[in-house]
């Protein structure tokens, strides 16, 4: 008959199933057919014995033993308040989930392994994961282990060490015991762009009741990293040990061998072997294009310092065109610029090693720049062949993928440096739309819109390189001097790079340094391209090169420094030599 439903178009076991839940649900509330009396605390609740049978082992065990309860009316339930247990009976008579909230989820979970309530327990898991933040992951990975939640515990402790950053200065983190600290510390997948943190981290745990927590130094020493400490950091370290942990001199230099370091346990010096590997997430160099005789081949690779290896990372979709520009935004690399015309945005996700392509900028843009302000991206300046020089500051939605203007320069240049200090941008010389050298030193404000020139420079300057560090800016110019620039634009000579010539070198933040990274030459001999990376010191501007190296024709002008996890990437065959 056309009227009736056809059986398939009803699911049978689910409409019975919600009838038997509703017929017993309304027994419940009108107490009737009830055959068993639960007394907890100063509350009796008169429930149904198939019915607790069927949600929970305990009860089942119970009324199937032979013992008392199983032919009693009334059974006492200890270490449980009559509240939780009216929520038990809510969850399950009710069908009503909203019962585990934030205020009654521990409690719940607590009642769901002593009454060993599978379906109760995996809903305030659930409920725990689904809200994990970096305020009450340490006590949900704490009630989890405590209460032997598997999964859950395993779910907070990875949240834990892919937020380690935030956690660690969290008061709970000072509180946490030794074993799970070494468990934290010792951890391949521990989320920190470099081991520094992993040592401040460890000095901040044993600080905070350092008479009781000195004997532990050993065995926390032995998850450090300790060969990847930047100096800086080391030298904390060595000062944190002489000084307040009172460690003998003889022993500090055990401590100081490059392989093996040496600690007091108890009375007595213990040497241990620290971990060789550095972990699975480093602050990676990320270099983008190689050069060729027919322009910059789109291949991309990443640089561990740590394991002096190099990687490939998923190629851009297409060729960059000259003139690209790069930025780092909640660790995803932009990318903008001019391909065969088309104007384009491109964003890589280091957790999926992919890159997509993203809403372009209103106006094609080459030889700009890209700067992260207020947590934004920004396109600053720039030049294209039909519209000159710009003006204009835009700025980068991600979450509505839009692009919308804040406001101009007071002078449009192309081929300038920028950067960013809090809430300002600070745009350094560069051409005019008639290629001439500028020598401004721009500042603009992204909340209020306003730009002024706070400073000029003694010369021209273009096709320098900025970089932020401290709330100092500091200026790589072609000819090797390293200026600091303060927010007020007062210039100061910081350092001098030897026998320094070149363009389209990278500028990069690394620690407490600054690195400079390869680079082009108007003169070249042989390879007209730079490898190597020099290091100067934040600080007192000390100038070194390091033992890293570039590979031959590695394109450093838009390299960057990302977290990446390293053991998802393959290792290029040849060291050194893209594919």
């Amino acid at each position: 008959m056309s009227g009736m439903l056809s059986a398939t178009s009803v699911d049978w076991a689910n409409k019975i199933r919600c009838n038997v839940v509703d017929g017993l649900r309304q027994s419940f509330q009108d107490g009737i057919f009830t055959d068993i009396e639960i007394e907890v605390s100063d509350s009796v609740f008169r429930c149904h014995k198939v019915f607790l049978c069927a949600i929970s082992d305990y009860f089942l065990a119970m009324f199937t033993s032979g013992m008392r309860e199983s032919v009693d009316s009334r059974v006492t339930i200890k270490d449980l308040s009559g509240s939780t247990f009216k929520a038990v009976l809510d969850f399950y008579y009710t069908c009503d989930r909203s019962v585990v909230n934030a205020d009654s989820a521990e409690d719940l979970l607590k009642a769901a392994g002593l009454l060993q309530m599978i379906t109760l327990q995996d809903s305030c898991e659930q409920f725990y994961a689904e809200n994990l933040n970096t305020d009450n992951a340490l006590a949900v990975w704490d009630l989890a282990q405590c209460l032997h939640c598997e999964a859950l515990a395993d779910k907070a402790k990875r949240f834990i060490l892919g937020n380690f950053l935030d956690i660690y200065t969290e008061p709970d983190f000072l509180h946490i015991d030794v074993e799970r600290l070494n468990e934290l510390l010792g951890d391949d997948d521990l989320r920190v762009p470099e081991e520094d943190y992993v040592s401040d981290a460890a000095i901040s745990w044993i600080k905070h009741d350092i008479s009781k927590r000195t004997k532990y130094f050993n065995e926390i020493c032995v998850n450090l990293r300790l060969r990847y400490l930047s100096e800086d950091s080391f030298s904390k370290l060595l000062t944190f040990v002489h000084n307040e942990c009172h460690i003998t001199d003889s022993i500090l230099e055990g401590f100081m061998e490059n392989k093996r370091y040496s600690f007091p346990e108890a009375s007595n010096s213990v040497v241990v072997d620290t971990p060789l590997s550095s972990r699975n997430y480093e602050n990676m160099l990320v270099v983008i294009g190689i050069h060729r005789a027919t322009g910059i081949l789109p291949s991309v690779q990443a640089y561990s310092f740590n394991t002096k290896m190099w990687f490939k990372l998923s190629s851009l979709p297409f060729d960059p065109g000259v003139g690209y520009a790069t930025c780092v935004l909640d660790n995803q690399l932009y990318m903008s610029g001019i391909s065969l015309r088309k104007a384009y945005v491109l964003r890589y996700d280091p957790c999926t090693n992919l890159w997509d392509e993203c809403c372009q900028m209103p106006e094609k843009r080459r030889y700009h720049e890209m700067v992260v302000a207020c947590n934004r991206a920004h396109a600053v300046c720039g030049w294209n062949k039909r519209d000159g020089v710009f003006t204009s500051i835009i700025q980068y939605h991600v979450a509505e993928d839009t692009w919308t203007s804040l406001g101009n320069l007071r002078v449009g240049v192309y081929s300038a440096s920028a950067c960013a200090v809090e809430n300002t941008i600070y745009v350094f010389g560069g051409r005019a739309d008639d290629s001439t050298r500028k020598r401004d030193i721009q500042a603009f404000n992204v909340i209020t819109g306003q730009a002024t020139i706070i400073n000029q420079f003694p010369s021209a300057v273009t096709e320098s390189r900025a970089v932020a560090l401290n709330s100092c800016m500091y200026l790589a110019l072609t000819n090797g001097s390293i200026m600091r620039v303060l927010e007020s634009g007062t210039l100061s000579r910081h350092s001098v790079l030897p026998n320094f010539d070149r363009f389209n070198f990278g500028l990069l933040q690394r620690g407490n340094s600054i690195l400079v990274v390869g680079g082009d030459t108007r003169y070249p001999s042989g390879s007209s391209q730079f490898v190597d990376i020099i290091e100067v010191n934040g600080h007192d501007g000390k100038v070194r090169i390091l033992n890293d190296r570039l590979f031959n024709n590695a394109s450093a002008a838009a390299c960057r420094i990302l977290l990446i996890r390293r053991v998802i990437l393959p290792r290029l065959s040849v060291p050194g030599i893209p594919h």
